[in-house]
């Protein structure tokens, strides 16, 4: 079985970026050539409780985006599932044993006061009424008190006991949620079982805070995870699930490495198999969704014969595309995996000799991109997560200088110009000035032939002790500094004579 893993997330500060969404698709094999894959969307939102409150911030253009796809925002605050990291876990597990939420100042917002008082004047009320019948029962319903059902068990449970000090107290989670009351037949009774509820509670609440990372403790340290460009997963499944993040990439890189010791991203596999695929043009574009419908298409199936079908689980999405939907954006990573594992295996294979094959050949063929994750604008073109990182392979960075001082240069313009020949990355220094980073060494050829003979802008591979205006300072400035020492030392020997 196969764990696709792709979320959803926007922020412009780290500490504040949240999960929104998550997706998975499960991937099981049906039969000798064929696989089923079940997908889930869990909307996620962080829990308020005690001392874990979370702060986020949102950019406005990524909820533009969520919104151009149809992102259901009422559910992820409404109902999105909460997620705890291991030190929230602890801080939890300390407040609830503390008590603190129901002392003095340090009472919890999670405890309205309105609620309680509402609920606490029908047990007062029932108590006088039921004096002297040890069989009687109140039972109170969320309708009569709609609040009720917004409150956590162990909090109103703990609170009646702390008023009434007798009472037995069940609550029923069904359809709508039933708090029974009634007393205690017997006193030698109530000791254990206010302990044993209590506890019960307890943990039932922290589980529920823990929410979806229980989902994440199943995945650890078992399938194959699989994702797409999946650095920033990687990184908030870390802070958000696991820990916070350390302080070294080392460390990140050991952690991520102990919880799935196998992941493979199929960006990577797709920039660094690109060559092979040069003529046919079949992975000239290593976006997901272009990625996708590439290997999904009739060249891509029949690129190499006898290639793995799959099939949905879930009737809603047989005949729908919901792009940049988290689990469809899982389902797609699957989807990608399975055909460039099928292609690369059999690819100097003659196509009388292909047959389908297990899974199991397929991680010995892709063993050489195996825990290596893409890098995006970085000296590196990917990270190792089990063992040392590889040397750069980036081509030199491109300079770019207007030739006339009356044109300025712009990024738009620049982008038109040179994503003719690749995906580029471009930093505008100053209105004359500007860096080119290019995906590969080809992009970067291109562009320099393109561009020698250009009317408006010169192209050069930079050269830091040409370009960089920190260090042409740091040389004016030593030049300045010397030719003025030598005209002092000069001036000296004059006078002496």
């Amino acid at each position: 079985m196969l764990i696709l893993l792709q979320l959803i997330q926007s922020s412009l500060d780290w500490k504040g970026v949240q999960r929104k969404e998550q997706g998975l698709s499960a991937y099981k094999r049906r039969d000798k050539n064929s696989y089923i894959a079940t997908t889930f969307n869990f909307y996620l939102y962080p829990p308020t409780f005690g001392p874990v409150d979370a702060r986020f911030l949102v950019q406005a253009s990524s909820f533009q985006f969520l919104c151009k796809y149809d992102f259901d925002f009422n559910k992820f605050v409404y109902d999105g599932i909460p997620y705890l990291n291991q030190p929230q876990t602890k801080a939890v597990e300390k407040y609830l044993h503390s008590k603190a939420m129901f002392k003095g100042k340090e009472r919890s917002n999670d405890v309205d006061e309105e609620v309680l008082q509402a609920l606490c004047s029908r047990v007062a009320e029932w108590l006088v009424k039921s004096e002297g019948d040890p069989s009687a029962m109140l039972e109170v319903a969320d309708e009569e008190i709609p609040e009720l059902c917004h409150m956590k068990s162990f909090i109103l449970r703990s609170e009646l006991r702390h008023r009434f000090k007798n009472l037995r107290i069940n609550i029923l989670d069904n359809e709508q949620r039933t708090l029974q009351i009634s007393r205690f037949a017997e006193e030698n009774d109530k000791g254990d079982s206010l302990a044993i509820d209590t506890e019960e509670d307890r943990e039932r609440l922290l589980e529920n805070l823990k929410g979806f990372t229980r989902v994440f403790t199943l995945l650890k340290g078992g399938v194959p995870i699989i994702g797409h460009n999946m650095l920033l997963d990687l990184l908030l499944i870390h802070d958000k699930f696991y820990k916070p993040l350390p302080e070294t990439c080392e460390e990140f890189k050991k952690n991520i490495n102990k919880i799935f010791p196998c992941v493979f991203d199929t960006k990577h596999i797709c920039n660094t198999t690109r060559q092979l695929f040069r003529e046919s043009g079949l992975l000239e574009n290593s976006s997901l969704g272009m990625l996708y419908q590439a290997l999904s298409s009739p060249a891509g199936q029949q690129f190499v014969i006898d290639a793995p079908s799959v099939v949905h689980a879930s009737e809603s999405y047989k005949d729908n595309s919901r792009p940049h939907e988290a689990g469809y954006d899982a389902y797609m990573s699957g989807f990608v995996f399975l055909r460039l594992s099928h292609i690369l295996t059999f690819f100097n294979v003659k196509s009388t000799e292909v047959r389908p094959c297990p899974f199991s050949r397929y991680m010995v063929e892709l063993k050489p991109y195996r825990n290596k994750i893409n890098i995006i604008r970085g000296h590196l073109n990917h990270l190792c997560l089990d063992g040392p990182d590889p040397p750069s392979s980036r081509p030199d960075l491109l300079f770019v200088r207007s030739k006339h001082s009356s044109f300025e240069l712009h990024v738009l313009q620049l982008v038109r110009w040179f994503s003719k020949h690749g995906t580029v990355d471009i930093q505008i220094t100053d209105p004359h000035r500007a860096l080119v980073a290019t995906s590969n060494h080809y992009c970067s050829k291109d562009i320099l032939k393109a561009f020698r003979n250009h009317n408006k802008i010169t192209v050069t591979k930079y050269n830091k002790w040409r370009h960089s205006p920190v260090i042409r300072r740091y040389i004016w400035a030593g030049a300045i500094l010397s030719g003025g020492a030598c005209l002092l030392a000069l001036l000296s020997s004059r006078k002496k004579n």
